[in-house]
């Protein structure tokens, strides 16, 4: 294993980007990972708004970054700086995952395939021919949504508050160029989400409602969920947010954010490195991280 030691001139570094990123696991969990795999590496998060991008992006470069992650609010705003994005970014018109190849600054998406790694292993649940509402339609809610087209979902509807209504718009028609009717309701209407539970049993949250410091704050009336529910929360800190704990006492099946944290962070490693992580490493650093921060 690799001494402890301060950064030398050939530390690799890597890094997240976001506004806020001081709750991230990801420090953490890559950090006990590099050193899991005597990599001389090291793993920051940096607070960048999107009027910044402009500038870090060149700096990391000369600073000789190896990979990046994106979180809210640049993971559509940073595509701009990008010379190349894989198929998935490219379908999610959403990054997550930054890294240089052949001179090239490419960008790619886990988010998705980390939800459905997590839904699948840790909540047991396949979603092949089920039917899914996703609350928002930000980048997380792309990612989740075409990963779950790609894992044989059998619907998605879309629900999100009518001041995001085109990015509610351009996720349904752009699901439905991927694969013809998979989409087939978008609403803005507090109205019609009795009915949208009715009709979907894999529920998410792909917002922000239920984050610190507005951990009251629910997408949609919880006594609405019964047992047929998968409820899935894309938030994380604090882990156990109050949907999660309202959905499990009406006997819904819940998932927390951070599987899909953990298992996002595995494929980044990937795609950063062309190596496997130590994913018990990951896991374990994420899980103690997230406790420590509740006894606090």
């Amino acid at each position: 294993m690799l001494k402890e030691r301060t950064f030398w001139a050939d530390t690799e570094f890597f890094g997240l980007l976001g506004y806020p990123v001081r709750e991230s696991l990801s420090p953490a969990m890559h950090n006990a990972n590099f050193r899991s795999l005597g990599m001389n590496a090291v793993y920051t998060p940096y607070e960048v708004k999107q009027e910044m991008l402009g500038r870090v992006i060149p700096a990391l470069e000369v600073l000789r970054f190896r990979g990046l992650n994106v979180t809210m609010p640049l993971k559509q705003k940073i595509i701009e700086y990008l010379d190349e994005l894989d198929e998935i970014a490219s379908l999610c018109n959403a990054v997550n995952t930054v890294y240089w190849r052949n001179g090239k600054l490419c960008g790619s998406n886990t988010d998705g395939v980390g939800f459905v790694r997590g839904l699948k292993e840790q909540g047991r649940y396949d979603p092949t021919g089920k039917h899914c509402l996703i609350f928002g339609a930000g980048g997380a809610a792309r990612g989740v949504a075409f990963a779950l087209c790609a894992a044989g979902i059998s619907s998605i509807a879309l629900w999100k508050r009518k001041s995001g209504d085109e990015k509610l718009q351009k996720l349904a028609s752009d699901l439905n160029a991927y694969r013809p009717g998979v989409c087939k309701v978008q609403s803005n209407d507090e109205k019609d989400i009795p009915t949208l539970l009715k009709e979907n049993e894999l529920v998410i949250n792909a917002t922000p409602l239920g984050m610190e410091p507005n951990t009251d704050a629910v997408p949609f009336d919880t006594s609405l969920l019964d047992s047929r529910h998968m409820v899935c929360d894309l938030v994380y800190v604090p882990h156990n947010t109050r949907l999660l704990k309202e959905a499990e006492a009406r006997g819904s099946r819940i998932l927390y954010g951070y599987w899909m944290t953990i298992w996002q962070g595995v494929e980044a490693f990937r795609k950063w490195t062309g190596k496997d992580p130590d994913v018990e490493v990951m896991t374990k650093a994420a899980l103690e991280h997230l406790a420590q921060k509740k006894r606090e």
